[in-house]
């Protein structure tokens, strides 16, 4: 169950923010230029976790639980990159 969510919020920070390749499709499909509302959901890493976890398990609570790694994640990431800025 929690390799499972561990899962969907890695998934959701490499759509979200890491994996190049899907950073570069969404830009030619220029998703940034839909309203807000839509758009922030490809490149949110809560968001896609929230629904992936939602849509892949079936339940509410662990699509919040995803979305609630996923932001750890991403926090963890965002610090890993800073420092190997330094």
């Amino acid at each position: 169950m929690m390799e499972t969510l561990v899962g969907i919020a890695l998934f959701a920070n490499f759509v979200g923010h890491q994996f190049e390749p899907i950073q570069d499709l969404k830009n030619l499909l220029r998703l940034y230029n839909l309203p807000w509302y839509f758009s922030k959901v490809f490149y949110c890493s809560r968001c896609i976790g929230f629904w992936a976890g939602w849509i892949y398990t079936g339940s509410f609570y662990q699509g919040l639980a995803a979305s609630f790694l996923s932001v750890i994640f991403d926090f963890i990431f965002k610090e890993i990159e800073r420092r190997n800025q330094q």
